[in-house]
């Protein structure tokens, strides 16, 4: 019983650690991984020291490669 206990908390720590790092705009499977690996506590405490990454943009074909209009 007291394995089972312990199981859901490490899953409850990778998804804390999930939703945070998904919030700041970083790899959140890399994180759950490294919290798994580590500690979660320690990469929770990262993870909230961390700025925000701004958003990725849709990368746009460079001026040479774009159709151009008439």
């Amino acid at each position: 019983m007291e394995f089972l206990i312990i199981i859901l908390v490490w899953v409850a720590f990778g998804f804390v650690i999930y939703k945070i790092a998904k919030s700041k705009n970083r790899e959140p499977g890399l994180w759950v991984v490294l919290g798994l690996l580590l500690s979660p506590i320690i990469v929770i405490i990262i993870l909230l020291f961390l700025k925000t990454l701004p958003k990725e943009r849709k990368k746009s074909l460079p001026r040479s490669r774009r159709r151009k209009r008439k």
